[in-house]
């Protein structure tokens, strides 16, 4: 024995030290990472990939893009609105894996053991202290294993479950942001669709406008040069038209970048020229009219808004949230099954399968239970309380999206009107440098003054076709239906189109906040049995010397056995003012043979005035 551990131990030293020096290579490549920069050839590759993307073909513009058409290939184009469509999808897919962590463990294995010598030992006598002197061995050199198990932790399930229950309420909390993506995209064409028409009208009158300023400032400088006019006269002359000249390109400014913006939301690559579908010039009659009420849409808001939906599917995560931390509380319950195979020639029965269950519990955890039942409460009232907040706010924003809508009416109004004056100035001008009683300085100030007033007025038509769109953002309508048979342009186009003409009928179908809120108050009352109403009793002639009591009281005797309630809801409705006398109510209990009993009722209780103060 003494030689066989000899000839051993050298091996076991060359096996030990090859071992720790792999393992040494192994952490020191490991420590060597070292901040790699994107390469040339990767930022071209990404380029590429994402051009690709973005760049890609659409359906053709075949025409000028109207309003309906815009918010169509915004919806099929938008990357912002593909980004939540792909959220969508990752959420869809995460559901789908959480619902095999449901499963229970099914493992196989297989294996092949081999040693280069027996693995033999001794055995020593415990009653004498001696090695038996004798070598065995119970297993092969070389052996082939092979299992299959099963495995299922219920308390593994049941936290598996509320995770999948908690994905499912992510997918809808996507889907929940898509819807307010979209709102606010349409939102976004409806404004720059309106601003980009005003700025299609309006360049179109600012170049020969600036060319004909160009003109007059080239005959000042002539006649400042010739001095034909005073010198102060010329220059205020060339001032004036350097001013007009100058508000001019401030308005080119403002205008020349709506239709690019437009072409963004619509998905379109940058620079690709389109032409927009001109509708007729607006006037002070094209006011958009919103016929539903506001208590409508505040209570459609707050069934229908995405955020406050979003946070009560948040509200379903944390009470499974909850759930989860106390099912981790509870032990935990192993059940496993398994079948064996070892091509041991020793072993008796080289097949077999095996079975059991295992019970374990970490009692300590216990400790931590109230904690995290305070916790987990806490956390369900934090998102309870968020989603009230939101609701005020919801409803605030109901109501200051309808303020501004009719303030930005009335302001269209008023520079529709302004503008119609400005054209009919404008047109008194031309008519009077035709005669020779104008100057070319004083129409072009007065067609600089009805382009303004034009500019003005469309571009509050603008802000006022986004107000509009606000007050439908706001009550949370969507402007597509919820499904949609096809996604080309066409059935989208049309989707939109219906969607826009129908939501206020749909958001104001809706009850009103307090019709809603008026049931769940009823309910909480005890209800009231109606008690018979009968004529009042005729009066008894008391006898002498006995105490007479006072109208509407009982004798001491009686007032014990008098009812809780009585009702008046069959009395005849007569107006109070013209009742002189309280009328009077008899009530008899039906189980008591007992003469009727009669009450006083005073006319206030039977005024309108009275029974609202009474309920």
């Amino acid at each position: 024995m003494t030689r066989f551990a000899s000839s051993f131990r050298p091996r076991g030293h060359k096996a030990r030290a090859s071992f720790v020096l792999a393992a040494a290579a192994l952490l020191a490549s490991g420590c060597s990472v070292s901040p790699k920069p994107l390469s040339d050839d990767e930022n071209v590759s990404r380029l590429r990939e994402d051009m690709s993307v973005i760049m890609a073909p659409q359906e053709p513009i075949t025409g000028p893009v109207s309003m309906h058409e815009a918010m169509a290939r915004a919806i099929k184009y938008n990357l912002d609105e593909r980004v939540k469509l792909m959220e969508m999808a990752v959420a869809n897919q995460q559901l789908d894996l959480s619902r095999f962590d449901m499963l229970p463990r099914l493992v196989a294995g297989a294996g092949y053991t081999g040693r280069n010598n027996e693995s033999g030992s001794e055995s020593l006598n415990l009653a004498t202290g001696r090695r038996t002197g004798e070598s065995t061995t119970a297993t092969d050199r070389h052996r082939r294993t092979a299992d299959l198990g099963f495995t299922w932790n219920i308390l593994d399930f049941g936290v598996s479950y509320l995770r999948a229950r908690q994905n499912s309420n992510l997918v809808l909390i996507a889907d929940e942001r898509r819807r307010r993506v979209v709102q606010g995209i349409l939102q976004d064409v409806r404004t720059s669709y309106w601003r980009a028409v005003a700025a299609e009208r309006l360049l179109k009158r600012i170049e020969p406008l600036e060319k004909r300023i160009e003109a007059a400032r080239k005959n000042a400088n002539a006649l400042e040069a010739q001095r034909v006019q005073a010198p102060l006269q010329t220059l205020s002359y060339q001032r004036a038209l350097v001013d007009t000249l100058r508000q001019l390109q401030t308005l080119r400014r403002e205008l020349v970048a709506a239709k690019s913006q437009l072409g963004a939301l619509m998905g379109l690559p940058p620079g690709e020229n389109f032409t927009i579908q001109m509708p007729p010039d607006v006037t002070g009659k094209d006011v958009p009219a919103i016929t539903a009420s506001v208590e409508s849409l505040e209570t459609y808001a707050l069934l229908n808004r995405p955020e406050l939906l979003e946070e009560s599917y948040n509200a379903r995560i944390t009470a499974d949230e909850t759930r989860r931390a106390l099912l981790k509380l509870l032990p935990g319950i192993d059940l496993n099954a398994g079948l064996h195979y070892d091509s041991n020639s020793f072993l008796l029965n080289q097949r077999w399968a095996d079975y059991g269950a295992r019970v374990s519990w970490n009692i300590l955890s216990l400790a931590s239970a109230p904690d995290t039942h305070a916790f987990s409460k806490a956390q369900e009232e934090l998102v309870a309380f968020r989603r009230q907040a939101l609701s005020v706010a919801v409803l605030s924003q109901v109501r200051v999206a309808m303020v501004q809508f009719r303030e930005l009416s009335q302001e269209f109004s008023l520079n529709a009107d302004q503008a119609a004056i400005d054209r009919r100035i404008r047109q008194q001008y031309v008519n009077s440098s035709t005669v020779g009683q104008q100057g070319d300085m004083s129409v072009i100030q007065a067609e600089v003054s009805e382009l303004v007033s034009d500019l003005r007025r469309d571009l509050v038509y603008a802000d006022l076709q986004n107000a509009y769109a606000r007050v439908m953002v706001s009550a949370g309508v969507d402007p597509m239906p919820e499904a949609v048979p096809s996604q080309d342009l066409t059935t989208l186009r049309q989707a939109v189109s219906d969607g826009l003409g129908t939501w206020q009928q749909k958001a104001g179908g809706t009850a009103r906040l307090q019709d809603l809120l008026v049931p769940a108050t009823t309910s909480e009352k005890a209800p009231v049995e109606k008690a018979p109403v009968e004529k009042a009793a005729e009066p008894k002639t008391e006898p002498k010397g006995a105490p007479v009591a006072a109208r509407g009281e009982e004798p001491a005797d009686r007032k014990a056995a008098a009812p809780e309630r009585v009702t008046v809801a069959e009395l005849p409705q007569q107006p109070a003012a013209t009742m002189a006398t309280p009328m009077t109510v008899s009530y008899s209990p039906p189980t008591r043979p007992e003469p009727a009993k009669v009450y006083s009722v005073p006319p206030s209780a039977l005024s309108p005035l009275g029974r609202a103060s009474a309920r």
